[in-house]
This record gives structure tokens, C-alpha cells and sequence, in this order.
């Protein structure tokens, strides 16, 4: 039996349909949302972000901002190799979300509404692999396309956004999922492009909701040591106010980027309902079915 208030994904779509099922889906599941992705990008979501206090607070305790001694103590392979870290904790956490979120979406739908938590969490983990696989290939693509060409860069955003609900959803390898991303854009890139966009920039502003405190703080710091004559030690600004506070900012802007794979798989699934029509051709089949019983 599905639900009144089920949500269905396997049609057609206006953007604005597709950004409000986006927040929608999220508000009606974010508890088992939570839950799910707690227990499988918890530990690099975590290390991520302690790894970034230690980065920010090398990076301001660091001589490079010290005229006194600009090279006397700077020691940039130990801020490169915190660096480098960092993003792969980053990398591992938004592989992992992507992943959650289509195998949450993949449950809702095969279970008419329902998401059901041991099944989604197998999935996971039979995923895994390929999912950092996929992950490494997606972002690689993209950094040598704004390398190269800012352009290209803006092109491939829209079908790098498709490889992970490709992989979950159509249950395809890598290579499979890369090359029909850009089969499934073919005539839909402008909506598709759009559509991520206002899903993107709707991220921004809340998560620069977020940053507020952090920014406030660290003018009124700036300007307090400023008045007191003593900004040759740039560590004077990093206390644990600052530590506490990039810590908030920096995960709800992370934890609210889910919003990005949720609106990625609404924006697949419209694009492949325009294409094949799967969705109506099966809910024709399930009244065929339910008038012959």
C-alpha cells in the first residue's frame, strides 16, 4: 500500500517541482536520514573535521604570517601533508553520502514509501568499493576539466552529478555509469544544469546561515587585536571560541550538502522518465494488474 504523502520520483519533473521534493523527502526522512548516514560516513565525516581544526590552527600559528621571521619556523610539508589529508577525509565522506542517499532513495522506492535501515546499510557496504572507484573517476574528470578549461569544467558538472544515482540505480559499473551520464543529458542539459544550480546555491545560503557566528566573531577579534597593536602574531586570532565555531560551521555546512545528492537523483530521475518513461509505463502496468485482481 504507498502512502498519501509518498513522494514519487519516477516522473516527470518542472525545476521547481524538483527542488521542492528535494526539501521535502528530507524533511519527512531526516531522522532514518541521519541515522543511516551516521553509521557509514560518521568516521570520515569525524576525522575530516578534526583534521581541519589542526590544519586551520597550523596554518595560523604557522610564521608564514609572521613579519618578524616570514621562513623561520614555517613548516609547509607538514601543512601539505594535513592538506592532503584533510581533502581525503572530505573525498571519502562526500563518496559515502552520495551513496547513502541513492541507496536510501533506492529502499523508498522499492518499498512504496518505506526506507528500511538493515537493507540500505547492506547495500552500503556491497557497494563500497565501487563507490570509492567511482568517487576517484568522478572528481578527477572534473578537476582536469576546470584545469583545463573553465568550460568544459561547467559542461561536465551536470553528468559527474548523474554517475552515483546511475551506479545505485541502475546498478551499473564505473565506465558503464560515466558513459551513460553523457548519454542521458544528450538534449537535457540546459534543465538538468539549472536545476543543480538552484539546488546548489540554496545549499550556499544555508549553509551560510551557519557561517554567520564564525564571521562575526572573527571580525570583532580582528579588529580587537587591531586596536591593540599586537597583529604581528596571527596566532592571537585563533583561540577556542574560533575552534568551537568553525567546528559548527564547518559540519552543518557539510551535513546540509546532502541536499546536493537528493536533488541529483531527483534531477536523474526526471531525465531518465523523459527519456524511457519507465515510471509511467510501470504505474500503467500496476492499474492493469490491480484491475485484473
Amino acid at each position: 500500500m504507498i502512502p498519501s504523502n509518498y513522494i514519487e520520483f519516477r516522473k516527470k519533473k518542472e525545476i521547481g517541482d524538483i527542488v521542492t521534493d528535494t526539501f521535502k523527502f528530507f524533511r519527512r526522512n531526516y531522522k532514518l536520514i541521519f541515522k543511516i548516514l551516521a553509521k557509514t560516513a560518521g568516521i570520515p565525516f569525524v576525522l575530516f573535521l578534526a583534521v581541519q581544526v589542526y590544519y586551520t590552527s597550523i596554518s595560523f600559528s604557522s610564521t608564514l604570517f609572521n613579519y618578524n621571521d616570514p621562513l623561520g619556523s614555517f613548516n609547509a610539508p607538514e601543512i601539505v601533508i594535513t592538506a592532503l589529508f584533510m581533502y581525503l577525509c572530505l573525498f571519502l565522506y562526500l563518496s559515502f553520502l552520495f551513496t547513502g542517499i541513492m541507496c536510501i532513495i533506492e529502499s523508498y522506492i522499492k518499498n512504496n514509501g518505506e526506507i528500511k535501515e538493515e537493507e540500505v546499510l547492506q547495500n552500503i557496504r556491497d557497494k563500497s568499493t565501487v563507490t570509492v572507484l567511482m568517487g576517484i573517476t568522478k572528481y578527477l574528470i572534473l578537476i582536469i576539466g576546470f584545469i583545463f578549461c573553465f568550460i568544459p569544467g561547467i559542461y561536465l558538472t551536470v553528468p559527474m552529478a548523474m554517475v552515483f544515482p546511475i551506479l545505485i540505480f541502475e546498478d551499473k559499473g564505473v565506465s558503464e555509469s560515466l558513459s551513460r551520464a553523457f548519454e542521458i543529458i544528450k538534449e537535457e542539459w540546459w534543465v538538468s544544469f539549472i536545476a543543480i544550480v538552484l539546488i546548489g546555491l540554496l545549499w550556499y545560503l544555508i549553509s551560510m546561515v551557519f557561517s554567520i557566528p564564525m564571521i562575526i566573531y572573527t571580525w570583532i577579534k580582528m579588529f580587537t587585536v587591531m586596536q591593540e597593536g599586537s597583529f604581528s602574531d596571527p596566532s592571537d586570532m585563533f583561540d577556542t571560541v574560533t575552534i568551537v565555531l568553525t567546528i559548527i560551521s564547518s559540519s552543518m555546512q557539510y551535513i546540509v550538502y546532502l541536499i546536493i545528492p537528493l536533488g541529483s537523483a531527483l534531477v536523474y530521475f526526471n531525465l531518465n522518465e523523459r527519456k524511457n518513461q519507465t515510471g509511467s509505463l510501470e504505474r500503467i502496468n500496476s492499474i492493469g494488474r490491480s484491475d485484473e485482481v
